[in-house]
C-alpha cells in the first residue's frame, strides 16, 4: 500500500508539470497630469505610458519586462537656431523610451533569482510606482533626488521569504561618478553600457507581520567610477547670435576657463532608507526617510562640497467613502509633509513641501487625484527661500 501511495504522489508531480501550459500576459499603467502651478504655466502632460509583458515558461520560471514611453512621443522637432555659419540647425527632443525591466525570474516558493534589467530594491516607490498605489498626482518630489525613480540597471538578484520577513540582495551596474553633482539622480546609467568596476550592492528587508502594515528598509553601496580629466588652457570661442532688439547678428565671445588635470577615481555612495506603510481600517499612512553619504564628493557651482543628501515624506489619509455613500469605491482625504536637501550643506538646494489632496478610486486600479499646497525652495532672484503655490489634477490606471 505504501508503494502505491508513493507511486501516486510521484505521478501527480510528473503529470502536473507535464500538463502545465506556458502563457503570456500583458499589463501596464499610465498617468496624465494637469499642473496648474506658476512655474509650469498650466502644463497638461500624459506623463507615462507603460506596457508590461510577462511569459510563464513553467511554474517556477518566467520572464518579466516593462517598456515605458514618457511625455506622449519621442523625436519631436525643435529649433536649435542658426549656427556660426548662418545655417539653420535642428535638434530632436521630446519624450523618452526605456526598458525599465527585462529579466528572467525563478521562484520556488521560498527563494528566487532574477537576472537582467532590474529595479533597484530601494525605497517604496521605485519598485511599486503604479499611479493607483500612491496618493499624490506626481510621485513624491523626494523620489527625484534622494531615491530617484525609476532607478534601474542591469544585474541580478536573489530574494526570499522567511515567515513574515522578506529579503532581497541585488548586484547591479555602477553609477556614473562624473555625473554626481548635487545628488545621484543624474548618475543613473539605466543599463546603457553599464560598468561593473564596483557593482551597486543593495540589501533590502521588510516585515509584514501585522495586518495592513509593512515596515522595511535597505542599504545601497557603490564606489562610482570617475573619468580622468586632462589639463587644458583657457580658450575663447566666438559664435554668432541673433539679437531681436537690435535686429542684428552679434558675435559673442565665450571664454572657457583652464582646467587642471584630475586623475580617475571613485566617489563613494552609501544610501540608507527606512519606510513604513499602514493601510487598514480606512486609515492610510506612509513614511519614508533616506540619507546618502558621499566619499570624495564633487563641488557644485558655489564651490560647496557634496557630503550628504537627506530627506523624508509623511502621508496621512482617511478613507471617507463609507461616510458619503460610496460603498463600492475609495475616497481618501490626505495630507503630505516633506522636506529634502540635495546637498545638506547648501541652503540653495533645500525643499519643503506641504500638500492637501483628494484621491478617488472608483475601482482599485483606477484613480482620480487633486492636490494643492505649497513648495518652498530657493529663489536666486531674491537670494532667499520662496514659497510657491501648488495645484495639480491627475488620472491614473494600472492593469
Amino acid at each position: 500500500m505504501k508503494k502505491i501511495l508513493k507511486l501516486s504522489l510521484v505521478l501527480c508531480f510528473v503529470l502536473a508539470d507535464e500538463f502545465f501550459e506556458p502563457k503570456t500576459s500583458i499589463g501596464g499603467y499610465g498617468e496624465m497630469h494637469w499642473d496648474m502651478t506658476e512655474d509650469s504655466n498650466t502644463n497638461l502632460d500624459f506623463h507615462r505610458f507603460i506596457l508590461y509583458f510577462k511569459h510563464q515558461f513553467s511554474p517556477e520560471w518566467s520572464m518579466m519586462s516593462e517598456v515605458e514611453i514618457e511625455h506622449n512621443m519621442v523625436g519631436s522637432e525643435a529649433s536649435l537656431g542658426y549656427g556660426d555659419d548662418n545655417t539653420y540647425n535642428k535638434k530632436y527632443k521630446g519624450g523618452y523610451v526605456a526598458m525599465e525591466q527585462a529579466h528572467l525570474n525563478y521562484w520556488n516558493g521560498n527563494w528566487g533569482f532574477q537576472g537582467g534589467v532590474l529595479l533597484i530594491p530601494s525605497g517604496i516607490i521605485n519598485e511599486y510606482h503604479e499611479p493607483p498605489t500612491f496618493m499624490s498626482v506626481e510621485r513624491p518630489e523626494y523620489n527625484k533626488y534622494v531615491i530617484p525613480t525609476t532607478w534601474f540597471d542591469n544585474g541580478f538578484a536573489f530574494y526570499g521569504a522567511m515567515g513574515d520577513f522578506n529579503w532581497k540582495v541585488a548586484m547591479t551596474g555602477d553609477m556614473d561618478g562624473d555625473k554626481i553633482d548635487d545628488g545621484i539622480r543624474s548618475a543613473r546609467r539605466k543599463g546603457h553600457y553599464s560598468r561593473t568596476d564596483s557593482w551597486t550592492k543593495t540589501i533590502q528587508g521588510s516585515w509584514t507581520g501585522m495586518e495592513g502594515l509593512k515596515v522595511g528598509g535597505s542599504i545601497t553601496m557603490n564606489d562610482a567610477p570617475t573619468s580622468e580629466v586632462e589639463a587644458s588652457d583657457e580658450e575663447t570661442i566666438n559664435t554668432w547670435e541673433y539679437d531681436e532688439i537690435s535686429d542684428q547678428w552679434i558675435n559673442v565671445a565665450t571664454v572657457i576657463p583652464a582646467v587642471e588635470a584630475v586623475a580617475a577615481g571613485t566617489i563613494g555612495v552609501n544610501l540608507t532608507e527606512f519606510n513604513a506603510t499602514y493601510s487598514a481600517n480606512n486609515i492610510y499612512a506612509r513614511m519614508e526617510y533616506g540619507m546618502i553619504d558621499y566619499t570624495n564628493g564633487p563641488t557644485n557651482n558655489n564651490n560647496i562640497l557634496l557630503k550628504s543628501t537627506s530627506g523624508y515624506y509623511l502621508d496621512l489619509g482617511y478613507n471617507i467613502a463609507d461616510l458619503v455613500g460610496c460603498d463600492d469605491s475609495d475616497l481618501y482625504l490626505w495630507t503630505r509633509m516633506s522636506s529634502f536637501n540635495k546637498n545638506d550643506d547648501d541652503i540653495e538646494t533645500e525643499n519643503n513641501i506641504s500638500l492637501f489632496g483628494v484621491t478617488y478610486k472608483p475601482l482599485n486600479n483606477v484613480s482620480f487625484k487633486f492636490e494643492m499646497g505649497t513648495h518652498e525652495k530657493w529663489d536666486s532672484d531674491t537670494g532667499a527661500m520662496k514659497e510657491n503655490d501648488v495645484m495639480r489634477m491627475g488620472i491614473g490606471y494600472m492593469f
